[in-house]
């Protein structure tokens, strides 16, 4: 039998109606692709499980029973998976027409590839910054949503870490990593550098994950023609601190596997300053009058 195209994983997390709006939009994103959808839920309490299963019952469930994190329910999904290609996707994402396609159709052309994202779209269908060069410290404070970028947009280290905005045009172009939220695997290079680490409960396995792709050789692309709209943060509800926690643990793993190994005088400092800053934004959530849902991946 002939191996299915593309195998889509989407791990929801209390997201119902997201969660349907995304499934929806998939036969459109996939053209004539052959393909599968897995759903793997973690807990979730908002009956997403049994909407699913009423509104499309080809669609795999997989129930972890708990939270999971990110990372290990998806390596579940990818486990279950049987297709050429792994498209991870959040639940929070609407798949433009023949988006996945394009992406497989590029991946059928670009042997060293490993991974290739679409350019994720805002609500407005602004460009979000799916395209980044790996983080370094500059990042903390020249990040995607930071003041700094905000109010001086083309300064140096801003357009250094989101390389993906200095290309214009159609033409797929290599970059360090891309976002987690929309992602297509070769299932050959899963099978040759492993999953997603479990060690990150969520936030920075994306980039850990492409980091490793390249270290083995692959390459990472972003496909502008393949678009994905992305209503970031809607998967989950604001910056709680067990949220807060995860991102700052999740900053000093992808740091401390590459680029400060146990005896590195920096990887101290790094855990130092990152639980500083951690610390700090819990007090701010703790004392805000108005707690308002941020974005889903500040970087």
């Amino acid at each position: 039998m002939r191996q299915l195209d593309v195998s889509i994983v989407s791990v929801t997390y209390e997201c119902r109606e997201l969660a349907l709006e995304c499934l929806a939009s998939i036969p459109s994103g996939v053209g004539q692709r052959s393909h599968e959808v897995i759903v793997v839920d973690n807990a979730s309490t908002d009956g997403v499980v049994d909407s699913i299963r009423r509104s499309d019952p080809g669609v795999t469930l997989i129930e972890m029973g708990h939270n999971a994190g990110f990372a290990r329910a998806n390596n579940r999904g990818i486990a279950a998976a049987s297709g050429r290609y792994v498209l991870l996707l959040n639940p929070d994402t609407v798949t433009l027409p023949r988006s996945i396609e394009a992406l497989a159709e590029f991946m059928d052309a670009t042997p060293r590839a490993a991974v290739a994202a679409p350019r994720l779209l805002n609500t407005d269908l602004s460009d979000q910054g799916t395209a980044r060069s790996f983080p370094t410290a500059a990042a903390a404070v020249f990040g995607r949503r930071s003041l700094l970028t905000k109010l001086f947009p083309t300064n140096r280290w801003s357009r250094h870490y989101l390389s993906g905005r200095a290309h214009q045009g159609s033409a797929p172009f290599e970059v360090d990593w891309v976002s987690g939220a929309a992602m297509l695997v070769r299932r050959d290079a899963i099978t040759r550098v492993g999953g997603l680490d479990e060690g990150f409960f969520m936030h920075w396995e994306d980039a850990d994950w492409c980091h490793r792709m390249k270290d083995a050789g692959f390459l990472v692309y972003c496909v502008p023609d393949a678009r994905i709209v992305h209503h970031e943060g809607g998967s989950r509800r604001g910056w709680p601190p067990r949220q807060l926690l995860a991102f700052h643990q999740g900053a000093y793993r992808y740091y401390s596997k590459h680029h400060a190994p146990w005896w590195h005088p920096f990887r101290y400092v790094a855990a130092l300053g990152l639980a500083a800053r951690a610390a700090a934004l819990m007090a701010a959530y703790a004392l805000a009058p108005h707690r308002q849902p941020v974005a889903e991946r500040p970087r």
